[in-house]
């Protein structure tokens, strides 16, 4: 028997998140596992796949880490790199999220870096904050469904190349001029 088409782009949808999360952030068949068996999967159950490190990271409030990087103390890469692993983790044993943008969330975060290196200073306010985004802002490059299948490889519902994938929302815009990274919706 045939699957409805909805259901085959939706299957194929959740293939490409998860074909999105680099293969060292991938949990095993026993983990994934053992976390269905979990209540609570947050605090020390997720932070048992991060190392030291990652931990330190994603302890830190926004203002501290926007603090830390703007001291040296961090970059932008190893913040993004802390809250993107967090983030495929909670993905792999919760399906949390509509869009995984890592690759664009680490170049974002090397572009502040070299921006830092060479001016001296950082972008912005929020420079090198990693933001996840609810999945109503449109990022040029990936899909905003808000949940309908519908909507995937769209333009809320239009397939008009002028604007499937073309579009920045305003919050995105302001978002990324203010030295933000966006990581995930």
């Amino acid at each position: 028997m045939q699957i409805p088409r909805w259901q085959a782009t939706a299957r194929t949808k959740v293939a490409d998140i998860h074909s999105s999360i680099p293969k060292e952030w991938l949990l095993s068949d026993m983990d994934l596992d053992k976390a269905k068996k979990q209540r609570t999967l947050s605090g020390p159950y997720i932070e048992q796949y991060l190392t030291d490190d990652d931990k330190g990271i994603i302890g830190n409030d926004s203002l501290r880490l926007v603090e830390k990087i703007k001291r040296r103390e961090y970059t932008a890469v190893d913040v993004t790199r802390a809250y993107c692993k967090t983030a495929a983790v909670a993905q792999q044993i919760n399906n949390c999220l509509h869009e995984v943008m890592f690759d664009f969330a680490l170049r974002t975060a090397t572009d502040l870096d070299h921006y830092y290196a060479k001016y001296g200073t950082v972008k912005g306010p929020l420079h090198g904050l990693p933001i996840s985004l609810k999945d109503q802002f449109h990022v040029k490059g990936y899909d905003t469904t808000m949940g309908y299948v519908g909507w995937i490889g769209t333009y809320e519902g239009s397939k008009d190349p002028a604007k499937v994938h073309q579009v920045n929302s305003q919050v995105v815009e302001e978002l990324l001029s203010l030295g933000a990274v966006l990581f995930c919706k």
